[in-house]
């Protein structure tokens, strides 16, 4: 997962958005007990959207999911895959945790678990600087992968002296992290990480010492991935920290009742969820009923997704935590900007 896929994912809206959640197994093909459970909930799709909308934008639907699923069956994936169709859009997303299985049918897809698959896979960039050469990488857990493309590695050229060499590695960065920002380890001697982190204005989770110029990304990950969980960790932790001082701020709201009609004023900068908690409601404008069957017709299956959603898409974040940090606020916490 990463955050330019969880964007686009969030851009689209178009009824009905269908995502299906399996489990799988890492480095293998789907295997018979796994297609069966994939095939079950496809055929929930189709029984789901027989009352919603017509046989042959369901059945292209269905269609859809198989084709899908047929792709991602010899593929070497994951802990999850999520299947996302609509009648404009579709896509496969590997997931490095395992999720709830099920089917969510809405105006967009459920991207929940995509966003705490974001929050464990901690995607980021490494970036080694030296005298003559820099080099870019993105990474997750498990490895890191060199950018080659025009612009990297930067190369430094004969006539550049330290100054104007210093400045295109600067402005190389800085283009870089507008492009797509991700939170960054800067690896090399010192006097060069000092130089970039003082030029820079985007996040560092921290520095790895020594010339890299030539250190492979099994070598570079070895060093990088320590600080990463470190900065994950603190993560959360600061989201909790932060969402105690708004509480003496007043900035603090608590439970999906008061959450929801802030969330769609874009007033939420950020919300903090229990990782398994759901609510099905029907919704009328920015008001909502509880729901006790998530199927029948008219149900949003997950009111917590629609709320992650709307808060990200108006500029906020979110973070998932463990089933019982946030008990004393009814599961879900937000700060809000005013």
């Amino acid at each position: 997962m990463n955050r330019t896929l969880l964007a686009e994912l969030q851009t689209q809206r178009s009824y009905p958005s269908v995502t299906l959640l399996l489990n799988t197994t890492p480095r293998r093909p789907l295997d018979s007990t796994q297609m069966g459970n994939a095939k079950r909930l496809v055929d929930q799709v189709d029984g789901r959207l027989e009352n919603e909308t017509d046989n042959a934008l369901r059945a292209v639907l269905v269609t859809k999911l198989i084709e899908l699923l047929d792709e991602a069956a010899t593929d070497y994936g994951g802990h999850a895959l999520a299947l996302c169709v609509s009648p404009t859009y579709s896509a496969t997303v590997q997931l490095g945790q395992p999720v709830n299985e099920r089917v969510i049918i809405d105006e967009t897809f459920a991207t929940r678990d995509l966003v705490a698959d974001l929050n464990r896979t901690a995607l980021y960039r490494v970036v080694t600087v030296s005298d003559r050469t820099t080099r870019l990488f993105v990474g997750d857990r498990q490895r890191l992968v060199e950018e080659r493309t025009n612009s990297w590695p930067l190369i430094r050229e004969p006539e550049q002296n330290p100054h104007s060499w210093k400045r295109a590695m600067v402005n190389a960065f800085k283009c870089e992290h507008e492009r797509y920002p991700l939170p960054t380890v800067v690896a090399g001697i010192e006097r060069s990480v000092r130089q970039v982190l003082r030029a820079v204005e985007f996040e560092t989770i921290g520095a790895i010492p020594g010339n890299h110029d030539r250190t492979s990304w099994v070598d570079l990950h070895h060093h990088a991935w320590p600080l990463v969980t470190d900065w994950l960790r603190a993560d959360k932790t600061r989201a909790m920290a932060r969402l105690d001082e708004a509480r003496s701020q007043c900035r603090f709201a608590g439970g999906i009742s008061e959450i929801w009609p802030l969330a769609n004023e874009g007033r939420i900068e950020l919300l903090i969820v229990e990782d398994t908690y759901v609510v099905a409601a029907r919704l009328d404008g920015i008001h909502f009923d509880l729901a006790v069957d998530a199927t029948a017709h008219g149900v949003i299956d997950d009111l917590i997704d629609e709320t992650i959603e709307a808060v990200m898409a108006k500029g906020g974040s979110a973070v998932i935590v463990a089933d019982g940090v946030l008990h004393e606020c009814n599961r879900i916490a937000a700060i809000v900007r005013y």
